[in-house]
């Protein structure tokens, strides 16, 4: 069970369905389940969507990707699947996080560098 929230990360453009994360573990897709909700609070799914959507949101406000990157390296698939998963999570679209918790890119005098927040 240690194992996944490293194997979810490395492994986040892909499908990772419950049945592959149960693989990882040796154990039934069941057992997995089970254990795993019990173990952390949330079903694997929910996991590996919030793994996708916080690896997301670290990009975006990065600002230095497009958006049908993110959605692909994140596992989402396409940019209209990370919007509507944005849209259920925060209420807005990716480009709306993006812009409204990205870095601020200019300073008192004009030079551009990024300011962490």
């Amino acid at each position: 069970m240690a194992r996944i929230p490293s194997y979810v990360l490395d492994h986040l453009r892909h499908e990772l369905s419950v049945e592959d994360l149960a693989a990882v573990t040796g154990m039934s897709v069941r057992s997995f389940s089970r254990h795993f909700t019990q173990e952390s609070g949330v079903t694997p799914r929910e996991f590996v969507e919030q793994a996708r959507v916080d690896a997301a949101r670290n990009l975006l406000e990065a600002g230095e990707l497009p958006l049908k990157s993110i959605a692909y390296d994140c596992g989402f698939g396409d940019s209209d699947r990370m919007r509507a998963v944005f849209a259920r999570r925060f209420g807005v679209s990716p480009s709306e996080y993006g812009a409204q918790f990205g870095r601020i890119a200019m300073t008192n005098w004009g030079n551009t560098r990024a300011i962490p927040h």
